[in-house]
């Protein structure tokens, strides 16, 4: 099954976006969506490696040989997953300011949104933390995205960066860390804003002016339940911020 990967490229775009789904809006894409569904239960009751896709066909009412259809193994299923979870977090992200007009409001809008979903949304940190999930895809498309914004503030002189993808690398991985802490309960939701501000820090910023940026509030759309799917992503997208 070809994988659109722009998809994932879309997360926390400030842009108008179009989700494609990869198996389209017809039966094609109500099974894939069937299958993916069965593997986020499969992932959460189980963990990572401990099925096979003869569990996530039946658990999905398919039949083994149609599972082929859409993916060739079960890692090549939750790659597709993946992309689903990058695509669902841009469209979270719809309501994130411009990077190039105001390149600090984005970046408090986007981390706050990022440390915040596990909290928001517990089910979410679970899918994220607790069940084998690779983070390499989601960490590259944050990672990235981070670049891109922070490139953004450096070339607006409000972001003092020596090297801007090594700071995206670096605060990509803080939060990554943050947010598992913020799951675990290790750290209290107060504990988001603060976060903000040490990275808003480490990009140059003077401390009083990050901790005044960081404290901004800001309404975040609530996540939609699990399982993800395509069409449901789709029908989100289509309306307005």
């Amino acid at each position: 099954m070809e994988i659109i990967d722009n998809v994932s490229n879309m997360r926390f775009s400030q842009f108008a976006m179009t989700i494609l789904p990869p198996a389209g809006t017809g039966k094609r894409g109500r099974t894939l969506d069937g299958l993916l569904a069965a593997l986020q239960s499969l992932l959460l009751e189980r963990g990572a490696g401990a099925f096979s896709i003869s569990d996530i066909s039946e658990r999905a009412g398919a039949a083994q040989g149609t599972f082929y259809n859409y993916a060739s193994s079960v890692d090549d299923l939750v790659e597709e997953l993946a992309a689903l979870l990058s695509a669902s977090l841009a469209v979270l992200g719809r309501r994130a300011p411009c990077a190039e007009t105001d390149p600090v409001a984005a970046f408090v809008f986007k981390t706050r949104r990022t440390l915040g979903i596990s909290v928001q949304a517990p089910d979410y940190g679970r899918l994220l933390f607790d069940s084998g999930l690779p983070a390499d895809r989601l960490l590259a498309d944050l990672r990235r995205d981070l670049e891109a914004d922070i490139r953004m503030g450096t070339a607006s002189g409000v972001f003092k960066p020596a090297k801007p993808a090594l700071s995206a690398s670096l605060i990509a991985g803080c939060m990554l860390g943050a947010g598992l802490d913020l799951h675990r309960g290790k750290l209290p939701k107060s504990a988001i804003e603060d976060a903000a501000a040490e990275m808003l820090v480490m990009l140059g910023l003077p401390r009083a002016a990050a901790q005044q940026a960081a404290a901004v509030r800001i309404r975040f759309e609530a996540p939609g339940p699990l399982p993800l799917q395509w069409l449901a992503l789709v029908s989100v997208e289509g309306t307005s911020p």
